[in-house]
């Protein structure tokens, strides 16, 4: 990533902005669901490590020189399924969630065909070019 943030660096016109957002491992996603938030995921090894090396080649290039923070946190979206078979099936083919947290998936068969909500973070940087 801090190849991709330099070559950006490189593409941007003096004082451009940059914001760099991806899913925010710090916040794991976590379920809805009649009324209650019975559990959430595990993300996989790899994708905490991405985020990771993310974060340290933003502060890289920020104690390089080449950006100034302006703002940044993060926010959370709804992503809704149907029902928990539309949810499994969305759980096993990420490439970020490696499965459900002990007993949430349980606890979601009790209501198998109502709807559900899954809410996830993303990480926000503004990043003006210095």
């Amino acid at each position: 990533m801090v190849d991709a943030l330099h070559a950006a660096h490189r593409a941007l016109r003096a004082d451009g902005t940059l914001i760099d957002l991806r899913p925010d491992s710090d916040h794991p996603p976590y379920v809805r669901h009649a009324g209650a938030e019975p559990g959430g995921f595990r993300e996989r090894d790899v994708a905490r490590g991405d985020s990771a090396a993310s974060d340290r080649a933003i502060d890289r290039v920020m104690r390089d020189g080449d950006f100034e923070l302006i703002r940044a946190g993060h926010f959370w979206y709804s992503l809704r399924f149907t029902d928990l078979a539309q949810l499994d099936a969305w759980v096993e083919t990420s490439r970020r969630i490696a499965g459900y947290e002990r007993g949430t998936r349980a606890r979601l068969a009790a209501h198998p065909d109502r709807p559900i909500t899954v809410r996830r973070a993303l990480k926000y940087a503004i990043l003006a070019r210095v």
